[in-house]
Formats: C-alpha cells, structure tokens, sequence
C-alpha cells in the first residue's frame, strides 16, 4: 500500500507513510534513531527562514548547502564566533548569548530597532500570515530573509529527545513552522543529582514566544515562592519528580535553574522583603520584644534565628517578624555575642531601650550574659524550658534503656508489614485513633507520644512479636518494670502536654501566661501524691525544681508578675500573697505616673534647676467682685490619675480564658487610656520563641527536619521569607 504522508528523516528528506496514526510513531522511531546516533553536518552557508522575525536572527542561522537548503534544526550558529547553540523554538536563548558574549552587538541592535518597532510590527504579521497561506497551498516563499556565507561543521551527539504532546497532530516536525502548541523537550545529560537527573524545559514556537515570554518571571516567581513557603531546596527544580509535574501542566513556561534560584530570583526577592521589614519596624512606636531561637543544622552547626515582636497602634493584634539566622560557633565567648548583637541592633536600627524583654531559647552562658550586659531582661522560652526538664527525665539510666527497647520494638514492627499491618488491624479494633510511629528525640513531646502509644498497645505488641519469624525474641521483651517506667513517665509529663496544647490554642501566646502556668504546674499537676511511685516522685521533685530554676532571676519574676497583673484573666491573682500583690503594684504606679507626667507635659518632671519665668495675670473685674464666693478646683496631679486607672481597670469585670488581652485592651483603652499605654509594653512579649502555628508537635518536626537540611548560604534569605512570607512585596 501506498504511503500518503511525510516522515523526517535525520537529513531532511522525506519519504512516504501510509496513514496519519502511523504518523507520529514514525516520528518517534526517527527520534528513537537519532538518539542513538551522531550526525555531522558540513554546512557552507548560515539562513534564517521568513517566519523566524524576531530581531535576534540577525547574529544567527541554521546550517545550510551551497544551494541554501537547511541541514537540520537541531541546532544554530551565531555569526559573529561560530558558538553552537541548541534550537528551542524561541529566541530566549539567542539573547541570553548575545548578552554574554556580544554585549556591545545586542546593545546596538535593540536600540536600531526600537524606533521602528511600531512600524514593522503591522508588516510582519501581514507577511508571516502570508508565508503560512503559501506554505499550506505547497507554494513556495520567498526563501529566507537573511543569508550569511560560511564554513563549517555541526555534530549532533543524540543528546536531544523531543517528546510531542500526544494532542497536537504534527506533520514533517523540521519544516512545520505554524505549529501553535508548545513542544515538551527533554535534554539529557543536564545538571544532575547523582548523575541520574534530566532537565525539563517548556518551548514554544516563535508565534506564541512574544505573548508568552512576559510570564517568564511570574512563573519564576512562582517557583521561588513555592520553595519559600513550603522551605524546600532549590536544587528540587533538577529533580526529575519535579520536573514531570510541570510538565504535566502543559503551559508554556521556563524552569527557573538551580543557580538562578540561589545566585538572582531568591536575593532579589529577599532584599524586596527586607526592605518591607525594615519599613515597617521603623513606623512602631510602641515598645518591642526579641526572640532568639538556637537550633542545630544537618552539617553540625549551631545557628540563631532572631525574631521581633510589636504591636502596631490601633490594631489588637501582635505582629512577629524573623530579621536574622546568625551562625552560632560553639566556641563564641561573650564579648564575640555582644559584639555580634550590638551588629544585628545597629543593622535593624533597633533601641536597647524600646525592647522589654528577649525570650531565649538556649542554654548557653555566654549568649545570655551578653544579653544581660547589654541591658536586657533575659525570659527563657517557655517550649524550651519543657524540652529541658522532659530530656532530663529521658536521660534517666533507667528510662534511657526503657526508650532504647521501645524504638527496637517498633523498628522491628515497621520493617515487618505483616506484622504492621495486624498491628494496626488490632489497634483498630480497640479504637486507637493513631498509629504507632518511632519518635524524634529532638523534640521531647514526639517521645512521650511514642511511649503513650506504647501502652495502648501492651495487650498487643508481644503477639505481634512472636509472629514475627527469623528474631531473638529475648532481645524485644519489655519487662514489667519497664512498663511501669513508661506509665510513670506519661503521667507526670501529661501536664507538660496539655500545657503544649494551650499554647498552641492560643491566637498568640503572651508572657502573661507564664505566671499562672507555672504555679499551676507547680502547686498541683506535679505536687508529689502519696499513692506516686518512688520513680514518679522523683521525677515530679525534680521537674518542679528545674521550673523553679529556671525563672528563678528577680528580674524575671517581676516582669512575669507585672505582665501577668496587666492580664484581664488573671488580675485577680489568686495564687499571690498579699505582700507579693504590693512589691508589684509599685513598680506598676511608679511607671503609670511616670508615662502620664510625660504625657500631659507636667511641670515636676522639668529640672530643679530650670527656672520658669512668672508674670503676674490680670485679674478680671468678675474675680475680683466674685473670687472669694467661688474656690477653683486645681487638677488632678499625675499620682491622682494614675491611682484612678488602676481602680477602673480593677473594677472591670475579669475576662474569661478564652479572651485575648490585646482585643480586651483594645476595648477598654478609652477608660484607661495611660494603663494601656503602659500595657503595651508588656503585651508585647511571647512567651515562647516559636509561632502558634508552629508549637503541635508534628509541625514542630516537619519544620526541624525542612530547616536543618539547608545549606548555610541560603539558611538565612530562606528563613528570613518564610517566616515573612505574608507580607506584600
């Protein structure tokens, strides 16, 4: 039978097929062919076809024969040195050559052609359209608009694999030029992880080029912030996975390279929202408050993440922003910390004096005596101050070697699906909600959910045990003591828990609530009960005196107290004595009268030593007829009106739980409007170094694992945006 279509043959003939199904698979076994083998083509002359108009043609052409006839597509040549550049059916990269390599040419050329852009432009279309009409009637056009003389060879190695979209009905693929759905290419042997990747790149042909070449840096954009948000790497845009999900897509776009992520998109990006930060932190005129966070890297290095805290006037809300991830050496002393503060304050334009208190999260010395020195009030962070008292327990000789059994028993099942999959049909079956699962040690409340799940499954485990054929049995057996161990350990950490969860209930939680929690924690959930075991009356003891220790520092104590009495919740304080209520409320009167002398201007504050001139005031005929009938009141003084304010902020009724002091404030500001002055001050202090958003435990790992694996010269620009990421750019 006779064949009635064209097939593209690595030379440029054409032979014939025999029905447009077969069409493509020919198609692809040409491909298939080329793929395999290496061409070379000597070319004597370098031509640009009619339909290829944009400005850039200029500088290149396809390989010819004396007579003029194209060798192949694959790739062009630039006139002005001869460097081969692959063929993507756009100009993007013609550009981007001559940018790099012909500055100078590319300059002039784009200027040459700006001023009559507006003119060609109607022109060109006309004739494109024309060219199209006359390649369809199988007429030939004018043949090529430019024309270069030269020698030369091309080799083409088979390292380029086009992958048509199977909806687009292609025809001889090397001559079609109106062909207006985007060619998905494959190059291989790109940049590679572990020498296995393939780059992906979205082509277009030159019609929608113009169009669509607009969105290459939305699209980059895009890309950028996906890695922000979602804290990936961006060496993912060179995964395979990645890069057949766009495809996927089908829209013509450009991945963003690995370097290009690194070195241009994600700096540029940075830079715009740290200007944005720095815009805003220069409006607050209310007083702020610093976190820092120490946490470790996957290298081994130790790293600082410092974030602010501030409430903007008239909003009832607390605004976090990160400023700075600073590389923390182990071997730092403390004048290399405040000199390294002193650095961050100047570079933030920050005021020791405008910052209440810093929240910490580290134990180290020298950081927190640099701090102090420099004048702040240090509060440990509340989360870490549990991750420290949980780990001391975790340390325990005895518990220790209890852990070590459990995360043997549950890799053991894990690595068994028979024995996984009759575990969780079992848990099932008595209603466990969750699956058993191996902790993550940094972070404490992952191993006491491992340990719960643990005893639900007591009844279980050891059947499922013995089913699992080829092991030592002796080497899982869990005695009774360690079990008990387990059970003692969940139930004095169970407060420890639930106070995890309340924080993260929180829209945001605020020093105030430290007091109170601690006392709680204190004076009932971990008071020594008579029916504890030895173990748990340990530990209890134990837990109660690293709290105590930890918040130990008069300073600290004030500041929690004063915070804590500012809070519409807790301002009755129950659990402080009479005396303890008065060394707070002094310190409490002497700042209200303080801020409303400065407030109103007051005369007392000025110097002793400055003199006010005095001129003796005219009395009016009124006074001096009725004076002595009608006595002036004078004002208030500013010890007046601040005792007042107190009384009305007293007399309030006390707000539930469940209300946030920053709306209760925002509410009740007319009424005292000097007290909440002064409560802003305080209400601006987290009581934790990490967001709500990210205190549950499985967003505490999630978050642990993304960060520790960045590498040291992104550490800083990734963090820095996604924890700004909301802000408009």
């Amino acid at each position: 039978m006779e064949s009635n279509h064209k097939q593209t043959l690595p030379n440029g003939t054409a032979k014939a097929g025999t029905s447009d199904d077969s069409k493509n698979d020919n198609i692809q076994m040409v491909l298939a062919k080329m793929m395999e083998e290496k061409h070379t083509y000597t070319y004597k002359k370098l031509v640009v076809p009619p339909s290829m108009r944009s400005i850039y043609w200029k500088f290149f052409g396809f390989p010819a024969t004396d007579d003029g006839e194209i060798l192949t597509k694959v790739k062009i040549v630039c006139i002005l040195c001869k460097t081969q550049i692959a063929y993507n059916r756009n100009t993007s990269n013609l550009r981007m050559h001559l940018q790099n390599k012909h500055a100078q040419e590319l300059m002039e050329l784009e200027s040459s052609s700006l001023s009559s852009a507006r003119q060609v432009m109607p022109q060109d279309t006309k004739e494109r359209k024309i060219q199209k009409k006359l390649l369809k009637a199988g007429v030939s056009p004018t043949k090529y608009i430019y024309t270069t003389n030269a020698d030369g060879t091309v080799q083409i190695d088979g390292d380029i694999q086009f992958v048509t979209d199977p909806n687009i009905s292609l025809s001889n693929m090397e001559d079609d030029i109106t062909i207006g759905q985007p060619l998905r290419v494959m190059i291989k042997g790109g940049s590679a992880i572990n020498g296995n990747s393939q780059n992906v790149a979205f082509l277009m042909s030159e019609d929608n080029m113009t169009s669509q070449s607009v969105d290459v840096k939305s699209v980059s954009d895009a890309i950028a912030e996906f890695l922000i948000i979602d804290l990936e790497l961006p060496e993912i845009v060179e995964g395979r996975g990645f890069q057949r999900l766009v495809a996927t897509l089908r829209s013509p776009c450009e991945i963003p390279s690995k370097n290009k992520l690194e070195e241009e998109i994600i700096p540029r990006i940075y830079n715009n929202f740290r200007e944005s930060v720095a815009s805003s932190l220069s409006c607050v005129a209310s007083e702020l408050a610093l976190t820092l966070e120490e946490w470790r890297s996957n290298n081994g290095e130790n790293f600082i993440t410092v974030s602010v805290y501030y409430q903007n006037t008239g909003h009832a809300t607390l605004e976090c922003k990160i400023l700075s991830t600073l590389h923390a050496p182990s071997d730092w002393d403390e004048p290399q910390w405040k000199s390294r503060i002193d650095s961050m304050l100047l570079e933030w334009d920050l005021e020791v004096e405008k910052i209440t208190a810093v929240v910490v999260s580290t134990s180290r010395p020298e950081l927190i005596a640099a701090l102090t020195n420099c004048g702040f009030t240090v509060v440990p962070c509340l989360l870490h101050t549990l991750q420290i008292c949980a780990q001391d327990c975790f340390k325990h000789p005895d518990v220790s070697q209890t852990l070590s059994k459990c995360r043997s028993v549950i890799g053991t099942i894990i690595s068994h699906p028979n024995a996984l999959e009759t575990l969780n049909m079992q848990a099932q079956l008595s209603e466990e909600e969750s699956t058993i699962c191996l902790d993550y040690p940094a972070i404490w409340i992952s191993t006491y959910t491992m340990l719960e799940q643990m005893i639900a499954r007591r009844n279980i485990i050891p059947s499922i045990l013995e089913g699992i054929e080829g092991i030592d049995q002796s080497m899982f057996e869990i005695t009774n003591e360690q079990w008990k161990i387990m059970e003692d350990i969940v139930n004095v950490l169970t407060p420890f828990k639930v106070t995890i969860m309340t924080l993260s209930e929180e829209k945001m939680p605020l020093i105030s609530l430290l007091k109170p929690l601690l006392w709680q924690l204190v004076s009932s959930h971990l008071k020594v009960k008579e029916s504890d075991s030895d173990t748990a009356k340990t530990f209890k003891e134990s837990l109660s005196d690293k709290l105590y220790e930890q918040y130990a520092d008069f300073t600290v104590t004030l500041l929690l107290q004063i915070a804590t009495t500012l809070d519409p919740r807790f301002k009755a304080m129950p659990y402080v004595t009479e005396e303890d209520k008065n060394i707070v409320s002094t310190p409490i009167k002497e700042m209200l009268t303080k801020l409303i002398q400065e407030e109103s201007g007051d005369i007392t504050i000025k110097a002793e030593n400055e003199e006010i001139p005095s001129k003796k005031a005219r009395v009016s005929g009124m006074e001096f007829l009725l004076g002595s009938l009608c006595t002036t009141k004078a004002g208030m003084s500013a010890e007046e009106k601040a005792d007042l304010e107190v009384v009305q902020y007293q007399s309030e009724p006390t707000a539930p739980l469940d209300c946030c002091p920053l709306q209760w404030w925002s509410k009740v500001s007319a009424k005292c409007p000097n007290l909440a002055k002064l409560v802003s001050r305080y209400h601006c202090v987290p009581a934790c170094c990490a967001p709500p958003s990210r205190i549950p435990p499985e967003v505490q790992i999630q978050y642990d694992t993304k960060r520790a694996i960045l590498p040291p010269s992104l550490i800083d620009k990734l963090l820095f945006l996604h924890g700004n990421h909301t802000m408009q750019m």
